[in-house]
């Protein structure tokens, strides 16, 4: 039987919403008196109220999760068409917005806890430890707020209503905040428990870990590209990297043999690829992800761009001029076979489902399942809002990509030697997967080889190294559908990706050559058309579907008006701040600056 941890109601110690942090005062219960604080069962339940902040998984019901598509954090990215775009922030908000919530309410509550923690009686371990977890949240929380609004004001220390040159202090420089980020997370790494609790399932020390491996990757390659700040890049990289190898050198953690248990599994426990999840038990916490992929038409679907992403089984790109074992893309069973393996785990391989004849249909012709686990999805806990995967949280896939980047951005700055050592324990550790089996890839001077082959991509961006193109080409479909694509975007300064007019490939799918296709589709289909239980189809059924040139055959485009594609700004790196901060910070006689472009 699963394991599960359960949604607590939050104790009214910690009850301040997103909008009252600067105007009231904390709602004090009886709870809040020094005996409750010398308990580490109270201390825990009050950490757990925040897990699904910082650990949501597939979130929970109806409430959609960032995996895949329908967030602006899914949809902000190259990986899914549309048939109707989902547009950037064109003007700051008025008040706050789930997107663009400039709030320190969880801040405050954090630092609360570290407050009450450090007058407990509790002994010296205990108390380091819950210091640790608090100390480690705040650095999460910290590090939202500066990827998404860069300068941030920063508050160690809980704060009365009246104190208003504090409260309405101005914005400190990113990179102070980063450094205190920084400062939390080593003492996070030093002092949280190596175990506490059900394993996967509680911050332990590889947890807080793996995503200071994480943070430290974004504030790093966002310093190099964005900042142009090459020291401060260097620092923040090395210590992704030496983040990631605490964990590596620990030996806990191997990858599965199935890439796609990861993301549809009943049970999480014990997968040994596994840091953190949150289990899901019917009739406790359920969510809808996979419902999405399963019983719904998706309006965003895997977009050309994420399709040619993959390489063929021989490790080379699909439009490498030597590559022969590339078949084209002009017939769906030909473009995936001789495919990573990887992107057949993504993509529906028994055909197109098209507008106009799959019920259950994909905009761009490819169907994305990345989270369908086959047995389930007739069942309850496969539809609706009822499903029972659990959701990976952290997995040990991504520190070894956390650490191949930073390693290779790093020599990009000539700040370290990247060696074939380093592809051989991260890289080609992915690639041996069972379920995966790709060929190793080779450092060969400033590029990258395949069996003796250096790979030559002619779509490579030239301000991008060789190595680093093939390092975040691994990155995106090791870790496709999982939330981390827009970020990566913007941290290496390539939001064009996400503009439908600079990057046509986002608003193109499979190549369909309509006659072709009837022609299949009724053959394949001809014992259950003749039984009456399915009709054939005629060109009229695709009448819908438009391609990207004159005739009955091309790739689909889903939409069609220019005015209605999706384009980025570079004001887009960052969010805007919401209006009615700015107004409260005047009204008592300060001033908060907005974002540049806002």
């Amino acid at each position: 039987m699963k394991t599960k941890i359960l949604t607590l109601a939050m104790l009214s110690l910690t009850l301040v919403s997103c909008d009252d942090f600067l105007t009231r005062e904390p709602l004090d219960t009886v709870t809040d008196v020094p005996s409750f604080w010398n308990d580490e069962t109270n201390i825990r339940t009050e950490v757990l109220n925040l897990y699904t902040t910082y650990f949501p998984g597939y979130r929970s019901g109806w409430s959609r999760a960032d995996n895949f598509a329908e967030t602006n954090v899914a949809d902000w990215t190259d990986d899914n068409a549309q048939a109707k775009a989902t547009f950037f922030t064109k003007v700051a908000p008025t008040t706050a917005t789930a997107a663009t919530a400039w709030s320190f309410s969880d801040v405050r509550s954090i630092n609360l806890l570290i407050q009450r923690v450090s007058t407990s009686t509790l002994a010296e371990e205990a108390k380091n430890h819950w210091l640790g977890v608090a100390r480690f949240l705040r650095a999460m929380e910290y590090a939202t707020l500066v990827s998404r609004f860069g300068d941030v004001p920063y508050y160690d220390e809980t704060l009365g209503t009246a104190d208003y040159e504090k409260l309405y202090k101005p914005r400190e420089p990113r990179a102070t905040v980063m450094d205190k980020v920084l400062d939390d997370l080593q003492f996070a790494t030093k002092n949280i428990r190596v175990t506490d609790g059900t394993a996967g399932l509680y911050i332990t020390r590889d947890v807080a870990n793996a995503f200071a491996s994480r943070i430290m990757l974004f504030e790093g390659t966002w310093q190099k590209y964005r900042e142009k700040k090459a020291d401060l890049a260097k620092k923040y990289l090395k210590e992704s990297m030496t983040f990631a190898k605490n964990i590596m050198d620990g030996g806990k953690y191997r990858l599965c043999d199935t890439y796609k248990d990861l993301t549809t599994s009943e049970d999480l426990a014990g997968n040994p690829e596994i840091i953190m999840y949150r289990s899901y038990v019917d009739g406790v916490v359920t969510h809808s992800l996979m419902a999405f992929q399963n019983t719904e038409k998706e309006e965003s679907s895997p977009s050309r761009s994420f399709v040619d992403a993959f390489l063929s089984t021989n490790g080379l790109p699909i439009r490498q001029a030597d590559n022969a074992l590339f078949k084209g893309d002009t017939w769906f069973f030909d473009e995936i076979t001789d495919r990573d393996p990887r992107l057949l785990a993504n993509v529906d391989v028994t055909g197109l489902q098209l507008v106009g004849v799959a019920s259950v249909s994909a905009v761009s012709g490819y169907f994305a399942n990345r989270y369908v686990n086959e047995s389930l999805k007739d069942k309850a806990g496969g539809r609706s809002s009822t499903c029972i995967t659990d959701a990976p949280v952290m997995k040990y896939n991504e520190v070894l990509m956390n650490y191949i980047e930073a390693a290779a951005e790093l020599a990009d700055l000539k700040a370290y030697s990247l060696m074939q050592a380093d592809f051989d324990k991260t890289i080609n550790v992915i690639r041996d997967r069972k379920s995966t089996s790709m060929p190793h890839v080779t450092l060969s001077g400033d590029k990258i080889a395949v069996k003796g082959v250096t790979i030559n991509d002619p779509e490579r961006d030239q301000d991008v190294s060789p190595v680093l193109w093939e390092v975040r080409r691994e990155r995106r479909t090791e870790l496709a559908y999982e939330g981390l694509r827009f970020n990566d975007l913007r941290r290496w300064g390539k939001l064009q990706y996400a503009d439908m007019k600079l990057n046509a490939k986002l608003n193109k799918g499979a190549w369909l050559d309509k006659a072709r296709y009837v022609a299949w589709y009724n053959e394949v289909n001809k014992k259950a058309i003749a039984a009456g239980t399915m009709k054939a189809i005629t060109l009229d059924n695709l009448k819908s579907l438009t391609l990207d040139r004159s005739g009955d055959a091309g790739y689909i485009v889903p939409i069609t008006k220019a005015d209605l594609l999706r384009v980025y700004a570079e004001k887009d790196y960052l969010y805007p701040i919401p209006q009615d901060q700015i107004t409260l910070y005047k009204s008592r006689g300060y001033e908060l600056k907005q974002n540049p472009g806002w």
